[in-house]
């Protein structure tokens, strides 16, 4: 009797084995359950960890993007389905959801990663596996021409790096920068970027500090080390959360300086954690509700009406990503190969962030847009880029 009952607590373990592995196998998930004959389309990106904002806020966009097909009937009568995988924004982990998807025939497209250092280590995987990328990661390398099926939504870093040191020398005034960064792909090419051109147009880099995202808390060293070198600019290439506490712990100091961000911060999440310390910081994006294009403001109500919140620049990214593709599928049929025909020749596809072309690189043609923290709220700057 103590045998047999040994042997049904062990059969159950068993099964709820089997059943927790499956549902926690590659870090993907279905946002709606899919079936045979569905068009199905996939997002990676942060859903958890330190910027799970972002990732959030993107599949939030993308599937706006699918309910509005899916409630006029989809796409030649079949429903549109999202996958979404995890990469924590950890390029370790990023590979995993690829392959995840690069094993599943039934993806068309992908829409990511977030993280640059993710969307590097993965695009291989997607590559080999013929499945078109789109991606708001902005290192330059993700379009060297060794990824074909590569497209880039977002400026490349370098070209940010480039308009925001015109715009601290020309617009700002400023002469004497000191540069913060994350030491990862992202923060490393915008630190030499910006650096080069800053001082191409006659500037001086007083000073350069680096640290780690997600793992640094403390930046008095740093930023210690940058008060005595007297800069006029604090260039942060990182993202929103060490931004926050590079603010306020600069105002602990009496580090008073103007400081310059990238998209990198763009972010409501940059205010809630930096209160009023983030006050005035100037910052680059690619969206802003009150910019309108055809389309901003429609996509702006249905996304504070479903979410109760304005979307962010990677929310208006990653809802034309969905845009795209969709309108490629529509045209072209479900087929990879013919969602890469279309974002080959597409020109000026009326996006909410603004008309959308890819180059021969497959890099988007776009301006940046220049934003800061004014009374507690994101808005454009008084003066934008040329």
């Amino acid at each position: 009797m103590k045998n047999k009952k040994s042997l049904v607590f062990i059969t159950l373990l068993l099964v709820m084995a089997i059943a927790l592995s499956a549902c926690s196998s590659g870090g993907s998930e279905n946002t709606n359950a899919s079936s045979d004959g569905d068009i199905v389309i996939a997002h990676a990106g942060p859903m958890t960890g330190d910027s799970a904002q972002f990732g959030d806020m993107k599949n939030k966009a993308i599937q706006l993007a699918i309910d509005e097909v899916n409630e006029k009937g989809g796409i030649n009568g079949k429903k549109v389905v999202l996958l979404t995988g995890d990469d924590t924004s950890n390029p370790k982990e990023a590979p995993n959801v690829a392959q995840k998807f690069a094993q599943d025939d039934r993806v068309l497209a992908v829409i990511g990663h977030w993280n640059s250092s993710c969307t590097l280590a993965a695009r291989g995987i997607y590559n080999a596996a013929g499945i078109p990328l789109l991606a708001d990661s902005v290192n330059k390398a993700l379009t060297d021409g060794t990824t074909p099926t590569a497209y880039r939504i977002s400026l490349t870093d370098t070209t940010q790096a480039q308009s925001l040191a015109k715009y601290a020398y020309e617009k700002l005034g400023k002469r004497r920068a000191a540069i913060l960064y994350t030491a990862n792909d992202f923060g490393t090419g915008l630190m030499e970027d910006f650096g080069k051109a800053f001082e191409e147009l006659g500037g001086e880099i007083v000073a350069t500090e680096t640290y780690f995202e997600g793992q640094s808390k403390d930046f008095s060293p740093q930023l210690t080390k940058i008060k005595g070198t007297n800069p006029d600019l604090l260039f942060i290439a990182g993202y929103y959360v060490e931004t926050a506490l590079i603010a306020q712990q600069s105002k602990e100091l009496g580090l008073d300086v103007q400081m310059l961000g990238t998209e990198g911060i763009s972010s409501e999440e940059l205010i809630k954690l930096g209160g009023d310390a983030v006050e005035g910081i100037i910052f680059a994006g690619f969206f802003h509700p009150d910019i309108e294009y055809p389309g901003t403001r429609e996509f702006v109500e249905a996304f504070r009406e479903r979410y109760g919140k304005d979307p962010d620049t990677y929310a208006a990214l990653a809802y034309d990503s969905a845009k795209l593709i969709l309108a490629a599928i529509e045209q072209n049929g479900a087929s990879r190969e013919g969602i890469m025909k279309f974002l080959d020749e597409v020109e000026d596809f009326p996006g909410v962030a603004g008309p959308i072309s890819f180059d021969e690189n497959h890099d988007v043609v776009r301006n940046i847009v220049v934003l800061t923290v004014k009374d507690g709220k994101i808005v454009p700057a008084a003066e934008q880029a040329d």
